[in-house]
């Protein structure tokens, strides 16, 4: 009884180390980031080649839209000539050829930062592509319950 109680637990806690393994991907970088395009996109150096990023899972306001500069000028001062680390998401590349990423500043995922502070809303049309859309929901209820940023246009 006791040694098919210890095959069961090593089986039950492989099966949980399995599925945390799968979940969380690993980080890479870091990448020097060159040039901020808008609110979610920017530039960064790999392998001595500009790539560019698509903040994954969220959405800024575009250019003559409330609260457009506001989102540019944050991501600016986060991150424009910083070195960050880069997540992939459930797709590598959006439609425009940009590579979708979380984005790390030391320990700060900057795409969750953005929402939280109504820089960004949550992109629910690829809710079901994004990995972290609920952790992003739960920091955008957050942003429209204080009226803040976006919210507030």
């Amino acid at each position: 009884m006791k040694k098919l109680l210890f095959i069961l637990l090593i089986f039950i806690s492989s099966c949980t180390t399995g599925q945390v393994i799968l979940q969380e991907k690993q980080l890479d970088g870091p990448y020097l980031v060159t040039n901020v395009i808008d609110g979610d996109t920017a530039d960064i150096i790999i392998n001595g080649k500009t790539e560019r990023l698509r903040f994954s899972g969220i959405n800024t306001p575009e250019k003559n839209e409330c609260y457009y500069q506001e989102a540019k000028d944050k991501l600016k001062e986060l991150i424009l000539n910083k070195e960050i680390y880069i997540q992939q998401d459930r797709t590598d590349r959006g439609k425009y050829g940009r590579l979708l990423r979380y984005i790390y500043l030391d320990d700060l995922l900057i795409n969750e930062y953005l929402v939280e502070y109504g820089y960004a809303r949550v992109y629910d049309k690829y809710k079901n592509d994004t990995s972290k859309y609920h952790q992003l929901k739960r920091a955008e209820v957050e942003a429209i319950r204080l009226n803040i940023g976006v919210w507030a246009c």
